[in-house]
């Protein structure tokens, strides 16, 4: 390294240092408290924007949810059907089980593993790979999800939608309960 490029590497190492993603801990105690399963027990709507990792919008949806929490199996059976602007359709029949901790289990048909998520507070975080029917077939996508609720039972959620590890759009959803 020549004297310049130095100092630019050390202050880069420390700019990158100082940028963490977020921590499910860091809401421990936030209020409303999101209890996922009382949320999605019922009829849910939500809308959306997806845009670019530059910031253009690129399609806007609408969401109809319809859950049912089975107590019994620790179990939240939930419906989501995504209706874009541009006439596409997907619709998500997900399975997604209470464990211990605050931590979540979700399966649904498209996923190529189980998704991982986990409660703290007035926030959820929720990451998976899914195979996403696009025109030319299906596109494995991966997305890192957080959920927050806020007062009178409005859930504000960000995605970070990724295509081989590298973000290509973001995600924003506004849901509330019918």
């Amino acid at each position: 390294m020549n004297r310049l490029t130095r100092p630019v590497a050390l202050a880069l190492t420390i700019l990158l240092a100082g940028c963490s993603p977020m921590n499910i801990d860091d809401f421990q105690g936030k209020e409303p408290p999101l209890v996922l399963e009382r949320f999605f027990d019922g009829d849910s709507e939500g809308w959306g924007i997806m845009q670019s990792r530059f910031g253009a919008l690129q399609r806007q949806f609408r969401i109809d949810a319809v859950g049912r929490w089975d107590e019994a199996a620790n179990t939240l059976h939930l419906t989501e059907t995504y209706r874009f602007d541009d006439g596409q359709v997907d619709r998500l029949e997900w399975t997604i089980r209470r464990l211990d901790n605050g931590r979540y289990e979700g399966r649904e048909p498209r996923l190529l593993e189980p998704a991982q998520g986990e409660q703290a507070g007035n926030a959820f975080h929720w990451t998976y790979r899914r195979n996403v029917p696009d025109a030319e077939g299906d596109t494995t996508l991966g997305f890192d999800d957080w959920f927050w609720l806020q007062p009178g039972d409005v859930l504000i959620a960000r995605a970070s939608v990724t295509k081989l590890g590298i973000e290509v759009a973001t995600m924003s959803v506004f849901y509330r309960k019918r």
